[in-house]
């Protein structure tokens, strides 16, 4: 009897979640390379070789994870509303992503996923990958802040939204090579407050708009 179409699609969303969290569960317990490709698969109850028809390698399992925050974002975006503008908005948007990775990521994790993607050419690099929905909220509250009056506009809200996730990656790297000696959250509320922020405020843009004109 043929599998209804349907049915099977089912089927194989269950076997991808069975194996994606028998390996998060695995690595987190012992190890990104402790783990081996069988021991995920008999943890899902599943054959050897239906791993590699979801993932290509265990690395993949680890950017399908961070694909997973993005889902946190959008659920925490509908909160932005209450904050009274984009400034604000950014402070509490990086203060509930930092506790995020902290809390619910970890620090294992977070090495993993920069590790594969410094080293393995292949591995979907998502830590800068724009198509991402953190880069598209970062751009919509930059750009907000931008018609408020808040913030620079010398530059697209799409560039500014790049170079504000990048610095902020920079709090992520260096947390996971102090390996966690620090506190993530309270730095990354700080970079935000302290260099983001000012960064990006309308009067930050008023020097270089003076070296042009004398340039001129």
């Amino acid at each position: 009897m043929a599998i209804h179409p349907g049915k099977r699609q089912q089927q194989a969303a269950s076997t991808k979640a069975a194996l994606f969290e028998s390996a998060i569960t695995l690595f987190k317990a012992k190890g990104f390379k402790s783990v081996t490709i069988e021991e995920i698969t008999q943890k899902a109850g599943t054959a050897k070789g239906s791993f590699y028809t979801y993932f290509r390698t265990k690395s993949d399992i680890i950017i399908e994870e961070f694909r997973t925050i993005d889902d946190y974002y959008r659920r925490f975006a509908k909160n932005l509303s209450k904050y009274e503008n984009a400034e604000e908005k950014l402070r509490a948007f990086v203060k509930a992503q930092m506790r995020y990775v902290r809390d619910q990521v970890g620090l294992e994790m977070l090495k993993i996923l920069y590790s594969s993607n410094l080293i393995e050419p292949t591995t979907d690099k998502i830590l800068i990958d724009t198509s991402r929905y953190l880069h598209d909220l970062i751009a919509v509250i930059i750009a907000e802040g931008q018609s408020e009056g808040l913030f620079r506009t010398d530059l697209p809200a799409e560039s500014l939204a790049v170079l504000f996730n990048r610095a902020n990656r920079s709090v992520f790297l260096d947390w996971a090579i102090s390996n966690d000696s620090f506190d993530l959250v309270k730095s990354g509320v700080e970079m935000c407050t302290l260099v983001l922020c000012p960064a990006l405020a309308a009067s930050s843009a008023a020097p270089a708009k003076k070296k042009q004109a004398l340039r001129a």
